[in-house]
């Protein structure tokens, strides 16, 4: 061994050139570390040089064991294990705003290790040291030549693995760097030779699309160097270049998501171990809940720390993780798969997500119900009486802004303030509205065909029907009725068609239907109509007609002097529910397309939309969640002696108008 390295000293202020050090066998060199680093090359099981037995230019001495633990060089600002997802994310944004790094040096600790090369970066400076603070410390505290400064900024797969090359050079071994090197790419081809086994790919199929979320609230998508990880794995993205224009991770929308239905979700956030993101999907089941990877139960989670945030070594395991998960439906790639080594076992670094039962809840106000609880429905109408600017909640004691208040403002603030009277116009994420709002406006038209206008393009003086809309089978069967109608009518029922959906605030989930208004936002945003939501609050004491007024009173905004205004239900035969709408709801005019078609020409319907409908919710054995209602489902229930179309609340629906366009689920060519 040369006298160099017999001097050397490493400074690691990245974990993952900690772990290129460990796998170099340069573990003994190593004098200070990162906090995040979980050094112990004792139990290191990634990628060394010793894997293949390259070992000859490990001398004896280099081999022996580290006499003094490495000193810990640096301090974060923020404890990522007690903080939520959003409390972190809130934090490095406002560390970005204020051109601050959420790590710091300990000064001291690196001046006391007398490092001769530091491993930094410069890719990011708010989740890692910044290279200036390290380039400042150096400059301050030791001699000119006294330690080399090594920054590493691999932006993809390829520069990443060549850093395995720039330490091992850096540190005197260069031939163990190009051993590393080159057994990393063998065995990431391992993976490679795995997938080809798919009926897939012999068949000229699509490979599986994947999304690897790298943070849940809000949502974040892969970057830097896992997008080339997933080619290595068998795997496309299930975002096209359009949406992922930056190598970098970006965030996305919920409904961005929703839109590209991935076949394979895996959770794998940045800093987080498997039990953590484990945690943090089940907290999220509500927004995956939509997708149909989650009804597939082809969501995993993930080390998203070791094997896909580092830039170092673990990444082969990250790509055999990949590839596990998106194959797992195939017998074969998978058994090829869990034969590797390097493939660390289901529980031990990744997991599917098995998500609980939905524990029932307080039930969420629907037709039938009133909204019940405290009162501050009351209280805000007592303030507002009094013209005072706000009231104490009876649950927080907060104060809370009264309309009277907003309206000395005189416009929306956009931060979806329990009593805005401005329909929450300048809120961006329309699912957080207090009060009812439109959640989508719908888009004009290039034929334009009047039953399909934006909001903004309907004349003042038009007739709008506000169908009462669940997502479900019936109120989408209700919509192709509709259109039907018009079309038979050769333009005499020139009307305009609104979308009216009731949720749980929150919740954001849709009575009965155990449907989360995301969903229903795609469905509406799929068919081009406009929505408006109504949130209900459990706790306001608010009535549901008065809740259901105010919605009304949105579309009255948004189309001054209209001619006229229908309430359209999709109720097929239950008296009483029809009863209860025209006793409470008899100032308007209602409509009821469907009451008492016969089941067999709704099913007849259903089949020719090409629309897949999912149950949502069901309380009957041998109708699961998730099973396609169709035509077998409707007699084989029939014969179970139960209401075929669940009319009695057997089980309800949501309706996939995603999976046909939205001419053929329309219906609106005849």
């Amino acid at each position: 061994m040369s006298k160099a390295i017999n001097k050397l000293r490493i400074a690691s202020l990245l974990p993952s050139t900690t772990d290129i050090c460990i796998s170099l066998g340069l573990h003994k060199h190593v004098v200070g570390i990162t906090h995040e680093c979980d050094f112990d090359p004792s139990t290191y099981s990634m990628l060394t040089v010793r894997d293949a037995n390259l070992s000859s230019s490990l001398s004896s001495t280099d081999n022996q064991p580290t006499t003094k633990p490495p000193s810990t060089l640096t301090v974060s600002h923020i404890d990522i294990h007690t903080s939520s997802q959003a409390e972190i994310d809130d934090a490095v944004k406002n560390s970005v705003h204020n051109g601050l790094s959420l790590y710091n040096l300990n000064d001291t600790a690196l001046t006391d290790a007398k490092p001769s090369v530091i491993l930094t970066q410069s890719l990011c400076d708010v989740c890692a040291v910044a290279k200036d603070e390290v380039d400042t410390e150096v400059a301050c505290n030791f001699r000119p030549g006294q330690c080399k400064v090594i920054s590493l900024e691999p932006e993809s797969l390829e520069e990443v693995v060549d850093t395995f090359v720039t330490v091992g050079e850096t540190c005197g071994v260069p031939e163990r760097g190009e051993e590393l090197k080159a057994k990393f790419w063998s065995d990431v081809t391992k993976v490679q030779e795995a997938v080809s086994l798919s009926s897939k790919k012999r068949e000229g199929k699509e490979q599986p699309r994947i999304m690897f979320l790298e943070w849940l609230d809000p949502p974040y998508d892969a970057g830097h160097w896992i997008p080339d990880m997933f080619e290595w794995s068998g795997c496309t993205s299930s975002l096209d270049s359009s949406q992922k224009p930056t190598r970098k991770s970006v965030r996305i929308l919920w409904e961005q998501l929703y839109d590209c239905d991935p076949d394979v979700v895996l959770i794998g956030c940045c800093g987080f171990d498997l039990k953590r993101n484990m945690m943090d999907s089940i907290q999220a089941m509500d927004k995956l809940k939509p997708l149909r990877a989650f009804r597939e139960g082809r969501i995993y989670a993930a080390d998203g720390n070791l094997f896909f945030a580092r830039p170092g070594p673990a990444l082969r395991e990250g790509i055999a993780i990949l590839a596990r998960c998106a194959y797992d439906d195939e017998d074969v790639v998978r058994e090829a798969l869990d034969e590797l080594s390097f493939l660390p076992k289901e529980g031990n670094g990744w997991a599917q997500v098995h998500f609980p039962a939905k524990v029932k809840k307080q039930s969420i106000p629907d037709v039938e119900d009133l909204v019940t609880g405290d009162t501050f429905f009351e209280l805000h109408q007592e303030a507002c009486e009094a013209n005072e600017d706000f009231y104490a909640d009876p649950t927080s004691g907060y104060n809370v802004f009264t309309e009277v208040a907003h309206k000395k403002r005189g416009k929306c603030c956009g931060s979806g303030c329990r009593h805005c009277p401005y329909n929450h116009v300048n809120l961006k994420d329309k699912t957080m509205i207090q009060q009812p709002a439109f959640l989508y406006e719908g888009k004009d038209n290039a034929n334009g065909d009047a039953f399909i206008s934006s909001l903004p393009s309907i004349p003042s003086n038009s007739h709008i029907k506000v169908l009462f809309f669940s997502g479900g089978k019936d109120s989408y069967l209700t919509i192709r009725k509709l259109v039907q109608q018009k079309l038979q009518s050769n333009g005499a029922d020139n009307f305009h068609l609104i979308l009216l959906t009731t949720y749980d605030f929150e919740t954001k989930v849709i009575a009965h239907q155990d449907v989360n208004i995301d969903t229903v936002c795609r469905q509406a945003r799929h068919l081009e109509i406009p929505l408006l939501g109504i949130p209900l609050h459990r706790s306001s004491g608010e009535e549901y007609l008065s809740r259901i007024e105010k919605g009304l009173d949105a579309v009255r905004s948004a189309i001054p002097d209209m001619k006229q205004l229908t309430l359209v239900f999709g109720d097929l035969h239950l008296e009483h529910i029809r009863q209860w709408r025209e006793k409470e709801l008899s100032k308007y005019s209602l409509e009821y397309p469907l009451w008492n078609v016969p089941y067999t020409e709704l099913v007849d319907d259903l089949e020719s939309s090409g629309v897949n409908i999912v149950v949502s919710a069901s309380n009957q054995d041998g109708i699961g969640v998730g099973t396609t209602f169709s035509r077998k489902l409707w007699q084989d229930a029939t014969k179970m002696g139960i209401d075929g179309f669940g009319e009695e609340g057997e089980f309800h629906s949501v309706a996939e108008v995603w999976t046909a366009s939205k001419e053929q689920a329309l219906g609106l060519k005849l």
